[in-house]
């Protein structure tokens, strides 16, 4: 058995190591989970600079999600999941960038076997988020806009994807021409690439309407653009950040359209949504991606060992797809 741990906070090409993994002794409520496929997401990346909601004591097990099937349990309620499916739930109490992952029965939900693992492995994070997003900030009914920038990350077109069910328009803002016609082909009702004029440009795509809510994942002025085409008491909700700018919107929207500007981070709701919701949600959000209706590209797949070239390529700049970890079968 293997692991990849941070042992210091910084660079991540610099603070990963590749470690034997003891053999695990469950505890009663236990279970081992044979792991089949783990992504790399931004998250991992900032959590080992020192930069995320959460800084481990060192050295910590790295990877927030994941999939793998149940080969053993203790002898507590962990024992009917034996030989199940299951992903693992992002709570950071154990690292999904191991062959096998010892973690109470508690912190995986059950999902269809038949799913692609690649696109299962993905579910935890994005399509929760995206989910979640949509339904917890503002009542939405179908004709509504919905305006997102970083709309071409795994979240963007998620919210997207989810969206079109639901019969929302999306407005996405991108920073690169391909990255628009990527999220075109996604789905999306209008897309901008952000530059000058952008209020100018986001009213002449709505052509007269006005945005219910906006998802905001970078932070910085784009922010205040979106925000501006927001109708009366409509939301921003920031999730993400790649700049250190913070996430403006304008005193004249907050004051005079009663905008209101939150943050969302979905470990909060792990923690402290009820169980049942936390299993319905992701059960209804499987059985999308197993059917095919969420699915996000994948650029690449390594084997833990070559984790350094997976990180490498997980930070550079312009992917069009996720970077994952895969393992046994699924490599």
């Amino acid at each position: 058995m293997s692991q990849l741990l941070v042992t210091s906070y910084g660079d991540p090409r610099e603070s990963v190591t590749l470690e034997p993994a003891p053999q695990p002794v469950l505890g009663t409520d236990d279970i081992l989970v044979e792991m089949e496929a783990a992504p790399v997401n931004p998250s991992d990346l900032l959590l080992v600079r020192g930069d995320y909601g959460v800084r481990p004591p060192l050295p910590s097990p790295l990877g927030g999600e994941g999939v793998g099937r149940v080969v053993d349990a203790g002898a507590g309620a962990g024992r009917p999941l034996v030989g199940r499916r299951v992903v693992i739930l992002p709570n950071y109490e154990q690292g999904t960038w191991a062959d096998r992952v010892a973690t109470s029965y508690r912190n995986v939900v059950p999902v269809r076997a038949d799913g692609d693992p690649l696109q299962l492995a993905m579910l935890p994070i994005n399509p929760a988020t995206a989910y979640l997003l949509l339904h917890r900030f503002t009542t939405l009914a179908p004709g509504d806009w919905v305006g997102l920038n970083a709309a071409n990350s795994a979240v963007g077109l998620d919210v997207i994807a989810l969206a079109r069910r639901e019969g929302l328009k999306t407005l996405g803002v991108v920073r690169r021409d391909a990255a628009a016609q990527a999220v075109r082909d996604a789905g999306a009702d209008r897309v901008i690439v952000a530059g000058d004029d952008l209020p100018a440009r986001i009213a002449a795509a709505l052509d007269g309407a006005e945005l219910g809510l906006v998802l905001d994942a970078t932070a910085g002025p784009v922010v205040a653009d979106l925000a501006a085409a927001l109708r009366f008491r409509g939301a921003v909700v920031s999730y993400g950040y790649v700049t250190d700018e913070p996430p403006a919107v304008r005193a004249h929207d907050v004051i005079f359209k009663e905008v209101t500007h939150t943050g969302f981070w979905l470990l909060n709701w792990v923690r402290n949504a009820p169980r049942t919701e936390i299993e319905q949600t992701y059960r209804a959000l499987g059985d999308l991606v197993a059917g095919g209706e969420l699915a996000v590209p994948v650029d690449a797949t390594y084997r833990l060992d070559d984790y350094r070239t997976a990180i490498e390529h997980a930070m550079a700049p312009g992917r069009s797809g996720k970077v994952l970890f895969t393992f046994g079968s699924s490599g």
